[in-house]
């Protein structure tokens, strides 16, 4: 418990999360108890249902670290769909590695997993991500990432997209700054409901591939100031 205290601030981007606002809060009350001195930040990322106004996940994590001076800044999907258990194991890898990503393919998963959908336009991805980047992760998009103060700022005074292919530059820009990157299990919550209305299977993917292309131009230009 020591260790957590004081050194910590997770930040949890919530979209359109209106409905479960009440079970998140009872949740984050647990957390504070379980992890005094742990600094926790629920910031929205462009919810329409009245969660709040206007964002995109990427430009929300970056503002939230933008100022934050702890020595590890993590961020977790705000829909809890990763217990706040993922804390411990996260900060215990941090203090040998750099930069420490969830990977849902070292846990079992309830529920089956990710239903097909969804599973297929992960895979997907993750392949076209680990091709388009050079490196290898089985699982790129789990919302459960934390970085050491060092490891964010290289990262996050570089790093550009807002929407959801922004993981998948946090890791390229990580590679490219020769930075550790550690995996650890990654379990989803046996509660979590996949809103599969949010994920537009071409659409998504074509936005993907745009952003893709963006990231290796802003390289090339050296937009991202990198050796």
């Amino acid at each position: 418990m020591a260790s957590l205290r004081a050194h910590t601030f997770v930040v949890l981007p919530l979209h359109n999360e209106a409905a479960q606002s009440e079970q998140i809060c009872d949740a984050l009350k647990k957390a504070c108890r379980k992890f005094p001195g742990t600094f926790f930040m629920v910031v929205d990322d462009g919810s329409t249902d009245g969660t709040a106004a206007a964002g995109g996940k990427g430009r929300v994590v970056r503002l939230a670290f933008a100022r934050a001076k702890h020595d590890f800044l993590i961020f977790m999907d705000g829909d809890l769909a990763y217990s706040f258990d993922h804390l411990k194991p996260m900060i215990a890898a941090l203090k040998k590695a750099d930069v420490v990503i969830g990977s849902r393919s070292m846990a079992p998963q309830p529920q089956g997993g990710l239903p097909a959908r969804r599973a297929f336009l992960g895979w997907a991805f993750n392949r076209l991500a680990c091709l388009v980047f050079g490196f290898d992760y089985p699982d790129t998009q789990a919302g459960l990432k934390g970085f050491t103060q060092a490891a964010a700022r290289q990262i996050f005074s570089r790093q550009k997209l807002n929407d959801f292919a922004f993981d998948a530059e946090l890791l390229y820009l990580a590679k490219k700054r020769n930075l550790k990157v550690v995996q650890i299990p990654a379990e989803v919550s046996g509660t979590h409901t996949y809103k599969t209305s949010q994920v537009k299977l071409l659409k998504d993917s074509l936005r993907c591939l745009m952003d893709f292309c963006l990231v290796r131009w802003w390289s090339w230009t050296g937009a991202y100031n990198l050796p």
